[in-house]
């Protein structure tokens, strides 16, 4: 019915996760410009480079999280 040339489900997998990513980064982009802004200013406050990145990541993290819904 569909052929030879028919993707296999892990091949439409991948295809739907790059389309959602693709179609996510207006939304997705600027979460992580934000999450680089706030390692700056916290840097520039004076916070550890540990406690910057740990902030930063959890932060971003849990954005990502409320995107992608979960």
């Amino acid at each position: 019915m569909f052929g030879t040339n028919t993707p296999t489900i892990d091949e439409q997998r991948k295809a739907f996760t790059h389309a959602l990513m693709d179609g996510n980064e207006a939304i997705i982009q600027p979460l992580f410009d934000a999450a680089d802004g706030m390692r700056s200013d916290l840097r520039a406050r004076g916070w550890s480079d540990e406690v910057v990145q740990y902030l930063a990541g959890a932060w971003l993290a849990a954005m990502l999280a409320k995107v992608g819904g979960a």
